[in-house]
């Protein structure tokens, strides 16, 4: 457990494993406990660099409505610095993909590579949530825990095992209810999202870059993927069969296995 100081607030991290370092970023109003063991499971392989976002988990650094992605890919390579980290592969999904892809374009001498997971850009002309998704989302303001079954229905693949999904829909509530986070400041990630307009600059990513989606993503229509890869010089596509938007819980395995078989052929060639 470890934080990286600036001025009276800090950001909370945490390091484990061995091996090239992979940097891990979750997606919108979520902690590093909501991998449920998939962070775990990658410290078996990598040096993995687990980080709460502004105000997110027990990072106490402000989130201000004018904070940007760029800001938030900022923070990574401050605990970059911190664990003595010259460069990391970037693991991000949702939000996280978005702040893996600004440490691409404005830091790109700390990303070895890229792993972006059913995220989106905006000024895309692409829907970047479903109907359902947003819906979802206005309710969850509003009903908090009460909608956690319909969550975890939504966020897994339509595939998903009802123990699963009831599984992961108890393990969300239990954590939220240890770390709540204010309405305000997902409404704040959610304005930053909103501004995160890239679609030229990704043309300038030089990092190896993943795009890893699901098939059966009910939240992120997967088009996004498509177009992001798209943009990205050499990037490479993969979409898992009936996977979720929570991809590394529905498919960790999987998931996995692609991040390993992606971030070793990319070393191989440098």
């Amino acid at each position: 457990m470890s934080r990286v100081r600036k001025g009276k607030s800090d950001i909370h991290f945490e390091v484990r494993g061995e091996g090239p370092d992979l940097v891990m970023l979750r997606g919108l109003g979520r902690n590093m406990k909501h991998w449920l063991g998939f962070d775990r499971k990658a410290a078996d392989h990598f040096r993995t660099i687990t980080i709460d976002a502004r105000e997110i988990g027990q990072t106490k650094r402000g989130m201000a409505i004018t904070d940007t992605i760029y800001d938030l890919a900022d923070d990574v390579v401050q605990v970059l610095d911190q664990v003595g980290s010259e460069k990391a592969n970037i693991l991000g999904v949702s939000l996280g993909g978005m702040v893996a892809m600004a440490v691409g374009v404005k830091h790109p001498a700390r990303a070895s590579s890229l792993v972006i997971v059913n995220s989106s850009i905006a000024g895309c002309g692409q829907r970047r949530l479903s109907t359902p998704a947003m819906l979802l989302l206005l309710r969850a303001v509003v009903l908090g825990p009460a909608i956690y079954d319909d969550l975890a229905r939504l966020l897994l693949g339509p595939q998903a095992p009802s123990d699963l999904r009831n599984k992961v829909a108890k393990d969300w509530l239990k954590i939220d209810k240890a770390t709540k986070v204010a309405p305000a400041v997902v409404i704040k990630q959610i304005l930053a999202a909103a501004r995160f307009r890239v679609r030229d600059d990704l043309r300038e990513i030089e990092a190896p870059t993943l795009v890893l989606y699901g098939t059966g993503d009910q939240f992120v229509p997967v088009v996004n993927s498509e177009m992001i890869a798209s943009l990205i010089p050499g990037a490479k596509l993969l979409g898992l069969e009936g996977g979720g938007h929570e991809l590394t819980i529905d498919r960790p395995e999987e998931s996995l296995a692609a991040i390993r078989k992606f971030i070793k052929a990319s070393e191989a060639r440098r």
